[in-house]
């Protein structure tokens, strides 16, 4: 039987850099595939066949969790998918870059209508069907990539290198907040209010649990945490949500979060996400602060939900939870525990946060007008920080590495990164790039960082039976030398792409660091017409003349305090029915002339930001 490490995958938001993660993902997926091909032939032969290869490692490594936020969370989903249809890498063997769901969703996107995705997102269809602004960009686009993904060309059995029950983690945060209530009156001192109020008849004795003092507050940080569940009557965690491959529904409710995950605040439509069972609710947050089995701390802290499904609206999972690191190592944890199996998280970021600037000085805000953004900024860092992570997570000897962009001389490596990561929409090659810079990275990464020292290889629990042979070239090929001196390390995958390479060559990586291209200006200014209109559209909508009231009071109401209003302001109290002549003129002169008017400067603007941008870089073709 084969000695097993496991691993968990933690992928970052990244908006249109989810291409390079892809890229990271079709990889790490190309090179288990190669080393279990390996393997297999090595047991066909059998260790006293001339031709076994002693110098492959035989251990297993199995991805037992992936997951995500936003682009993250996306790509997680999609390679879900992927792992059932079959690995079909973006290399030399696919010079047409075909059947690949991860390639097709990131790079290709949804050009393959014979529109730009990006013009298809400038487009103006979804406000004028629905009649209302859902987002400043229109998000059709988005649906039609995710439910391409959705398409099955055949679902075969996940590979040996994918647990059989892989888990899929994707962070929502929900506009609907579940209730929570910390109790200050245990059950006890409840029961005795009760009985005191039976008595006395005393209404101010609150025996109801509704009307106990307590601290109550709003969940907002989501998680849907899918597990694949093939075996009938296999036991489910109620933590989890069953996934099926072969169900549909599996399916489009799997896409469908995912959709919520990338789900950019504002940018992009929110997504609402329906038939959650409250006890699912109940459980993901009694995890989330770590008190499953608890049952003192279950009746101390009380979700206070009581509609079942508990329908939601979401957005972009990377809102206040960015990199699910934490989650991604509870899930391995929990497999591996019991199992006394090795394991290790990979966290993919195509924008990682290198040491501080120590040149930057803090300014001290002292306007109204420094105050805002420090304000709004101070809560979203707070938000973003994972105490619950740290302390849970990382309190272990877990090894943890990271996957990021890096070039030789690039100080901006990833392509997409402009714009804060909406880069990647305005060219096609932007994303190809990123893609193959993240296979690229990736080969690095599991060439010369996810390792083991050679002086620990022999008491390594897995890594035990691949012995160091300096006598065997075959097994020097795999081996990576330690630059500042000392024992050498052995990758924990080891890449049998350099099966065939000279010595000299496969101490370097084998793949060509990517070239990056440049936009021409012109296709910028190319987009003006289409922002213009876009804005203008937006503008027109959101600022309509006709807005109705706010329904959260009844006609009486908004009647009675009209008429308060006119007889203080001297107003006419507004009157239901036809708009006047001159309301109508000022509309259309809204509508008309200013809106179109500010859509045009927005866009301007617009277009100086990218500019300026993809100068920096040096992304732009002057």
């Amino acid at each position: 039987m084969r000695k097993t490490f496991k691993i968990g995958i933690a992928m970052a938001g990244a908006v249109s850099a989810g291409a390079y993660t892809a890229g990271v993902i079709d990889y790490l997926l190309e090179t288990l595939e190669k080393w279990d091909r390996a393997k297999k032939l090595n047991e066909e032969l059998g260790e006293e066949n001339p031709m076994y290869d002693r110098s492959i490692p035989m251990h297993d490594v199995v991805i037992e969790v992936i997951g995500g936020a936003s682009a993250g969370g996306m790509t997680a989903a999609i390679a879900a998918l992927a792992m059932f249809e079959g690995v079909n890498p973006i290399n030399d063997y696919n010079p047409e870059k075909q059947h690949n769901k991860l390639y097709d969703s990131w790079v290709n996107l949804n050009d393959h209508v014979g529109v730009p995705t990006l013009e298809q997102m400038l487009g103006t269809e979804d406000i004028l069907l629905n009649n209302e602004v859902q987002s400043l960009l229109n998000s059709d686009a988005i649906d039609a990539i995710a439910d391409n993904a959705g398409i099955m060309t055949q679902i075969n059995d996940l590979p040996e290198y994918v647990s059989p029950n892989l888990q899929i983690i994707l962070t929502i945060t929900s506009l609907r907040g579940v209730p929570v209530a910390v109790n200050f009156f245990d059950n006890k001192m409840r029961e005795e209010l009760k009985q005191q109020e039976e008595k006395s008849k005393d209404v101010f004795s609150a025996s109801d649990a509704k009307d106990q003092p307590a601290h109550r507050m709003y969940v907002h940080k989501g998680i849907a945490h899918f597990m694949v569940m093939r075996t009938p009557g296999q036991y489910q965690p109620s933590h989890v949500v069953s996934f099926q491959p072969e169900q549909e529904a599996d399916r489009k409710m799997l896409l469908e979060c995912a959709k919520a995950t990338g789900a950019f605040p504002l940018g992009l439509r929110a997504r609402p996400l329906s038939n959650i069972g409250l006890p699912y609710i109940k459980s993901m947050i009694y995890r989330m602060f770590g008190l499953q089995n608890q049952p003192k701390m279950e009746q101390a802290i009380e979700i206070t939900a009581e509609q079942d499904p508990f329908d939601l609206v979401a957005i972009d999972g990377g809102t206040i939870n960015n990199e699910p690191f934490g989650e991604i190592i509870e899930a391995v944890e929990e497999k591996c525990k019991n199992e006394g199996n090795p394991y290790a998280i990979i966290m993919i970021d195509p924008f990682p946060n290198f040491a501080e600037d120590k040149t930057k000085k803090y300014k001290q805000p002292t306007s109204l007008l420094d105050l805002i953004p420090n304000i709004f900024g101070a809560i979203r860092a707070q938000a973003m920080v994972k105490e619950t992570d740290l302390l849970r997570g990382l309190s272990g000897d877990v090894t943890r590495r990271m996957v990021f962009p890096k070039k030789k001389d690039d100080p901006y490596p990833i392509a997409c990164g402009a714009l804060d990561g909406f880069g990647g929409f305005f060219s096609r090659e932007f994303r190809e790039h990123d893609f193959h810079l993240g296979r690229y990275n990736c080969q690095k990464f599991l060439r010369k960082h996810f390792t083991i020292p050679l002086d620990k290889l022999d008491n390594a629990k897995v890594f035990g039976d691949w012995k160091n042979d300096a006598s065997d070239p075959k097994h020097q090929r795999f081996f990576i030398p330690n630059d500042l001196g000392g024992p050498g390390f052995y990758p924990i995958i080891p890449d049998m792409g350099i099966a065939n390479m000279a010595e000299s060559v496969y101490h370097e990586a084998y793949l060509p660091e990517p070239v990056k291209q440049k936009i021409r200006a012109s296709e910028i200014f190319r987009l003006d017409p289409l922002m213009s209109q876009r804005f203008k559209t937006v503008l027109d909508h959101i600022f309509a003349l006709n807005t109705p009231p706010d329904s959260h009071y009844n006609k009486e109401v908004h009647a009675d305090v009209d008429q308060l209003m006119a007889n203080y302001y001297g107003d006419k109290p507004k009157t239901s029915g036809k708009k006047s002549f001159w309301t109508r003129m000022i509309l259309w002169a809204w509508r008309t002339f200013l809106t179109r008017i500010l859509g045009k400067n927005i866009a301007k603007r617009a277009i100086k930001v990218i500019l300026l941008d993809f100068r920096e870089r040096g992304m732009i073709e002057m």
